[in-house]
């Protein structure tokens, strides 16, 4: 039992989270195990970045890197903080040393954001492929399934793969997978599936829009329906000829309680799209300034791509860098 690992699943059941940095440093380091001694280093890190002290962070990460060079989670979590702190080409070059299954679905998932925000879209392909050789060996695309055996969901990290592509304009990768998972996989809505190629690829949303619209007569009467909802009207809203009408349609998507939160994102930031659609620029600036408070580092590519509002997030990107930057400039040079 790696007793680093312990105490940080103890106190986080315990609601104890907090104090995990003050108990590592009442643990005799010398008396741990070399495996202890990485979990501790990991964990040390992660405490500076989880109270947002990113150069401590950095540093920490730094030194036990030094120590376990092997080690993929601490070479990750070096990655992530020397991209937080901007020096991306080498946060890169960690991240291309340790993919998955090196690195778990979370980091591996964390890498592909970095990649898209930083447009680093061969990097992205890069830490999708380790997932869907994965997939293509297991041929089995239930969500439950694959959450058990340490993958994404298979719908997670094809609409990560959709956005490399449809940012890069290179869907041979995505065709054939598609091609491969409908003739030799099963557990899947095979149809949806390839309507989402079809409208990614060629802008053709018709079959997409009747792919959601069926799901929707098919969920039980107590199950949140948000998030489709707001599916079915984000596609809505571009056969529109207004603004009034798309604004109409999208605040008038009922989302309860129990569906995502993010939702009420999503409504802002599809909103703001069709205002800058239409041309009212005062409306497209209120709603995308406060999207940016609500989602400073932009909604995850699969999400933004899902909900068809990947090309216009194109536009907050520089924003959001600027932000990402600032907060490293006020952190100090990173060394």
């Amino acid at each position: 039992m790696n007793r680093v690992d312990q105490l940080a699943n103890d106190l986080q059941r315990a609601g104890r989270a907090s104090e995990l940095e003050s108990e590592l440093r009442r643990l005799d380091y010398a008396k741990l195990s070399p495996s202890e001694q990485e979990a501790w280093w990991h964990a040390y890190g992660i405490c500076a970045f989880q109270a947002g002290h990113d150069r401590e962070a950095l540093q920490r990460f730094a030194e036990g890197y030094a120590k376990f060079p092997d080690s993929s989670s601490i070479r990750f979590s070096l990655g992530q903080q020397c991209v937080r702190g901007g020096q991306v080409d080498r946060g890169f070059e960690l991240f291309r040393a340790c993919v998955f299954p090196r690195v778990s679905r979370q980091f591996t998932l964390a890498q592909a954001r970095y990649a898209y925000l930083f447009d680093r879209y061969a990097d992205g392909f890069l830490f999708l492929r380790p997932l869907f050789e994965a997939y293509r060996q297991l041929r089995v695309l239930d969500d439950h399934f694959l959450y058990m055996r340490g993958l994404p969901f298979f719908g997670t990290s094809f609409g990560y793969l959709g956005a490399f592509s449809l940012l890069s304009r290179q869907f041979a990768e995505l065709e054939s997978l598609t091609e491969y998972a409908v003739q030799s996989c099963h557990d899947y809505d095979f149809e949806q599936l390839q309507a989402q190629l079809r409208a990614w690829r060629d802008g053709a949303f018709d079959d997409l829009l009747r792919c959601r619209q069926a799901r929707l007569m098919r969920l039980p009467a107590n199950f949140p329906a948000g998030y489709t909802r707001m599916a079915i009207a984000v596609i809505e809203v571009r056969q529109t000829g207004s603004f009034k009408d798309a604004e109409q349609i999208l605040r008038e998507v009922p989302v309860t309680p129990e569906d995502f939160p993010w939702l009420e994102d999503i409504r802002m930031l599809a909103t703001a799209a069709a205002a800058h659609r239409f041309g009212d620029e005062e409306t497209e600036r209120r709603l995308s300034e406060g999207f940016l408070e609500r989602q400073p580092m932009l909604f995850e590519p699969d999400h933004a791509l899902n909900f068809l509002l990947l090309e216009y997030q194109e536009r907050l990107k520089p924003r959001a860098l600027r932000s990402l930057n600032s907060e490293a400039d006020a952190a100090g040079p990173v060394t």
